[in-house]
C-alpha cells in the first residue's frame, strides 16, 4: 500500500511540474509616476506529451501601486508549435495559457506599465519558487530617470551604471521580492 501511495504521489508531482520554468530576464524602467516591466520568461516541456497549462502571473497592487496596464503577453519568437494566450486579469495579477508540444522550449514576453503614487515599486519574484526547482538563470536590470534617487534595492549591487543597476544569478531561488524604494 505504501508503494502505491508513493508511486501516486510521484506521478502527481511529476505531472504538476511537466511544464518547467527555466529562466527569466527582466528589465524594470522607473520613471516619474510609473514603472514598466519588460520580461522574457523561458519555459520547457521535458515530457513526451504535449502540455497546455494556465499560469497565474501575480502583480502587487495597492493604493500606491495601481493595477497595471498589460501591453504584451505573447511568444517572444514566432513558433508554429507553441501558443501563448492571455486569459484574464484581476486585481492580483493575470492568467495566460501556455501550450507546447513534447520536448519543446519557448519564451514568453510580458510587458506591463504600473502607475506609482508612492515611493516604492514591487515585483513578485518568489513565485518562481513554486515551480519546484531553482531558476537556471535570472537577470534583472533596473534603469531610472534623472531626478529619481534609489534608496533601497532588492539585492546587493553587482553592477551599477549612472542610471541603472544590473544583476545575474544562476541556480536562483529568490528569498524576497524585487522591492525598490526611491525619492523623486
Amino acid at each position: 500500500m505504501k508503494f502505491v501511495l508513493l508511486l501516486l504521489f510521484t506521478l502527481v508531482t511529476i505531472a504538476s511540474f511537466a511544464l518547467s520554468f527555466e529562466a527569466e530576464e527582466l528589465r524594470f524602467s522607473l520613471q516619474p509616476g510609473f514603472w514598466e516591466m519588460e520580461g522574457l520568461y523561458h519555459f520547457a516541456n521535458h515530457t513526451d506529451e504535449p502540455i497546455s497549462q494556465v499560469i497565474f502571473f501575480p502583480i502587487p497592487a495597492d493604493s500606491l501601486c495601481a493595477v497595471p496596464t498589460i501591453s504584451k503577453v505573447e511568444l517572444a519568437e514566432p513558433d508554429s508549435l507553441a501558443s501563448c494566450v492571455f486569459v484574464q486579469q484581476n486585481n492580483a495579477g493575470f492568467y495566460f495559457r501556455l501550450s507546447m508540444p513534447e520536448k519543446h522550449f519557448c519564451t514568453v514576453q510580458i510587458v506591463y506599465k504600473q502607475v506609482l503614487s508612492g515611493n516604492y515599486a514591487s515585483y513578485i519574484i518568489t513565485s518562481a519558487n513554486k515551480w519546484g526547482k531553482p531558476l537556471s538563470f535570472a537577470s534583472y536590470s533596473l534603469v531610472f530617470a534623472h531626478g529619481i534617487t534609489i534608496t533601497e534595492l532588492p539585492f546587493p549591487v553587482q553592477q551599477q551604471g549612472n542610471t541603472g543597476y544590473f544583476w545575474e544569478f544562476y541556480d536562483f531561488s529568490p528569498q524576497g521580492e524585487f522591492l525598490v524604494r526611491f525619492n523623486r
